[in-house]
Order: structure tokens, then C-alpha cells, then sequence
């Protein structure tokens, strides 16, 4: 299996890519602190079929870090430009679902297909136990108790509101309390991304890609809404439910395969 890992420089920045398999190109984007691992149980056989293309970004992974003001969906395409490469499908899990969408709506001409899971968008009616979790997340943080932070964040996007850690395999759990907990140390000068400005909710009706949206059944109400309001503005829009959390990547790694190379092909 091809398997290269290697830097962009952006403006000074080094920006951490990898690039395994040959075929048809997609970019997996990851999901928030969170960096490449978070698609390990995936990426081997998703690389058989396609050209996968990961990349860090900034305060995770290998990705260097400064101050200077930053989007995600243009380090995206900083990414694919220097690649030269277009019809470019993307996959995005959580936060890195809506860069997908802010890329296809800011760069349609170079999008095939979109692919994504637990997506949320900004502006909707917000799960007041999320809220209360990321509140609690953020005190921490604050005070640089970096080991509850990351017991928060675990608790509050890997296993949800209710289940317990015992419903999630133990190598899970551990895997993503150790990308959390590096990416958190990685962020102590987090900054902020900027958006596009009106946001994704204003443009949806204007993607005519093919889209599908994975969704667990144990996520939040903010994922669920967002879902319908998808639903209601993208004209090629297709869901699924299945029973998972909101890291569906490691969670259900074998449907999401399955799904991935049917909605590709």
C-alpha cells in the first residue's frame, strides 16, 4: 500500500498531509481535536479502492500552529491545489462535515460527491445537555485540567448522553482519549477558524452534489435538526440512521466502509 506523509508550506506553515492508495480521489476530514487517527479503522481498506487523502488541521496531528487568522476549508484547498487535483469527493465527520459543505459551496467546480457523518450546522435550536457538556469542557480547559477536559469531551462525543464507556469497546475509548488529550495539549493558543459569512444554512439549497448523511441514533438533537433542515434544502440529499454514537468512524468503521464505497462507486 502506498504511504506517503508529508508537509505543505502555507504562508510559512507547515501543514501535515497523507496520501494512501490509488484511484479515484477523497479527502477524509476529522472531526474536532481530532487528527488522522480518528479514521484508522477505515483507512486501509478505504485506500484498496481510492487515492485517500488525510489531512491535519491546524492544532492537531502534525500540523504546525500559529497565530495568524485561518479557514478550514482554505486550508482545503490550499490542500488541492497543490495536489492538482479535481472531483475531488469529500468525507467529512463532525466538524469536518461542515468544512466539506463550506468547500463545496465556496468551490463547487471542484467537487464529485459529499459525504457526510454527524453533521451539525450553526444557528439551530442547540441539545441543552450538549450545552451543559461543553460548558463543563470548557471550565476545565480554562483551568488547564487537561485530563477532565478530555474525560468531558469522550463522555460527550464518543458515548453520549445515554450510554455508558462500558457500551463502547475499551481499544475505542482509549484511542480517542489519547487523540483528544494530544490534540487539547496542541491547543492551549487555540484560535478560532472563520466561516463563511452568511453561513452553510444560507447556501444549502444551492449544492447540487450528491450528498448522503450518516447519522447515529445516540447523537444529539442538534445533529437530528440539522439532518432535517439538510433534508429539506439540498436537492440530492440522502440519510441514513444506523446505531452509533456521534464518532461514527470508529464506532461502526465496517458499515461505514460498506457505505462509502456504494455512495463513491
Amino acid at each position: 500500500m502506498n504511504n506517503k506523509s508529508m508537509f505543505l508550506e502555507k504562508d510559512g506553515l507547515k501543514l501535515h498531509y497523507k496520501i494512501t492508495g490509488q484511484g479515484k480521489p477523497i479527502i477524509l476530514l476529522n472531526s474536532a481535536f481530532a487528527d488522522l487517527r480518528i479514521w484508522s479503522s477505515v483507512e486501509e481498506e478505504l485506500s484498496k479502492k481510492y487515492k485517500l487523502i488525510q489531512l491535519d488541521f491546524r492544532y492537531t496531528g502534525k500540523t504546525e500552529q500559529d497565530d495568524s487568522d485561518y479557514s478550514m476549508y482554505e486550508d482545503l484547498n490550499f490542500l488541492i491545489n497543490e495536489l492538482n487535483i479535481s472531483d475531488v469527493s469529500l468525507i467529512g465527520l463532525s466538524a469536518g462535515a461542515h468544512t466539506a459543505l463550506e468547500y463545496t459551496i465556496q468551490y463547487p467546480e471542484k467537487v464529485q460527491k459529499l459525504f457526510l457523518i454527524s453533521a451539525g450546522l450553526f444557528g439551530l435550536e442547540e441539545d441543552i445537555n450538549k450545552v451543559k457538556k461543553m460548558n463543563d469542557f470548557q471550565s476545565e480547559l480554562f483551568r488547564g485540567n487537561i485530563e477532565e477536559a478530555t474525560k468531558i469531551w469522550t463522555k460527550a462525543w464518543l458515548v453520549g448522553e445515554k450510554r455508558s464507556e462500558k457500551d463502547i469497546s475499551s481499544y475505542n475509548i482509549e484511542l480517542f482519549k489519547k487523540i483528544t488529550k494530544e490534540s487539547l495539549l496542541k491547543s492551549a493558543n487555540f484560535k478560532m477558524p472563520y466561516f463563511i459569512n452568511p453561513p452553510v444554512n444560507e447556501f444549502l439549497d444551492k449544492i447540487d452534489k450528491e450528498v448522503y448523511n450518516l447519522v447515529g441514533t445516540y447523537d444529539y438533537e442538534d445533529v437530528f435538526n440539522s439532518a432535517k433542515t439538510l433534508s429539506k434544502k439540498i436537492k440530492n440529499y440522502k440519510e441514513e440512521k444506523i446505531e452509533s454514537g456521534h464518532i461514527i468512524a470508529l464506532e461502526q468503521a465496517n458499515l461505514l466502509i460498506d457505505r462509502i464505497i456504494k455512495f463513491i462507486d
